[in-house]
């Protein structure tokens, strides 16, 4: 039996693809016990070409070329898996040891009960998993890293039960698959380290419009579970908050700081006042400029 299907969306960057293949190929664990599933939406003819290749060498990896738009690209990925839990892979992470065999025994140990769990991979400092019987106290749980794609999974027996022809976000569609169980009573956030990214820069991730993204959409997809009552207002209020201390630092690290990204940065004052006071997110931006000269001396002197 399959319990773990690895779904790797990409748009076909060969210097992070195939060492994470490579790397996922090296986990010692039973490959009758799970799989790979790569689709790519990209243009790179040498990456397909070669991705081809490589899914002929592997029996348990599957690779489709898809013409999706964006981050639908998601969506395809977990069409074609067949495993009991379905689990997002960035396509840049190169994944810790033992990595699959943990997941896989997770995934043994919660079949009967089939919690939500969202894996957070040391974003969220909880030193042990985290338990919750409401959906409320799972969202709110997640903070902002709800928006992250690479934590969420989905049992396979969840995910087909939404309809083929459901609509979804086009920002963020893993969004709907994360939500999609809103009375299961059982909600997990493990937060143990399971991998660690090949590139930490921000040049090849996507050009799209960041600061709606993040100050528009993301918020709107909470609103949507606050219309639908799923989640109360004190949270919705908590997690506009803790986006917008995200958006301000990306506006201290790209508006500000200039450092390198492949976003879409005009679009700021646009996504401001829909959600985020801007005078607030600014704030909480040019604030923490003293901080990091702080912290940059500090490092010259004790750590060299």
């Amino acid at each position: 039996m399959k319990y773990l299907s690895l779904c790797l969306p990409t748009n076909g960057i060969i210097e992070w693809v195939f060492p994470v293949l490579d790397n996922i190929f090296k986990q010692e664990a039973d490959k009758s016990e799970w799989e790979i599933i790569v689709t790519n939406n990209g243009n790179n003819e040498e990456f397909h070409q070669k991705m081809i290749e490589y899914a002929v060498e592997h029996k348990n990896l599957i690779y489709k070329k898809t013409n999706a738009f964006l981050f639908e690209n998601q969506i395809e990925s977990l069409r074609l898996a067949s495993g009991q839990y379905l689990k997002f892979l960035n396509h840049r992470s190169i994944l810790e040891p033992g990595a699959i065999q943990w997941m896989i025994d997770l995934v043994k140990e919660q079949i009967n009960n089939k919690p939500i769990i969202y894996l957070s991979n040391g974003a969220l400092g909880y030193k042990t998993p985290k338990m919750y019987n409401d959906f409320n106290s799972f969202v709110r749980g997640l903070r902002e890293f709800g928006s992250w794609t690479t934590g969420v999974g989905v049992w396979k027996s969840d995910f087909i039960t939404i309809p083929e022809n459901h609509v979804y976000n086009k920002i963020s569609p893993h969004s709907d698959v994360l939500y999609w169980v809103r009375d299961r009573g059982n909600y997990i956030i493990n937060d143990k380290l399971w991998s660690r990214d090949i590139d930490n820069s921000h040049k090849k991730k996507g050009k799209y419009d960041l600061y709606r993204a993040f100050a528009v959409e993301e918020i709107a997809v909470l609103l949507n579970l606050l219309n639908d009552r799923a989640i109360s207002a004190d949270t919705f209020k908590y997690l506009v908050k803790c986006y917008e201390k995200c958006v301000a630092n990306f506006y201290l690290m790209f508006s500000i700081r200039h450092e390198p990204c492949s976003y879409t940065l005009d679009g700021f004052d646009d996504a401001m006042d829909i959600f985020m006071n801007k005078r607030k997110v600014l704030l909480r931006a040019y604030i923490s400029i003293p901080w990091i000269i702080v912290k940059k001396i500090y490092h010259k002197l004790f750590k060299q």
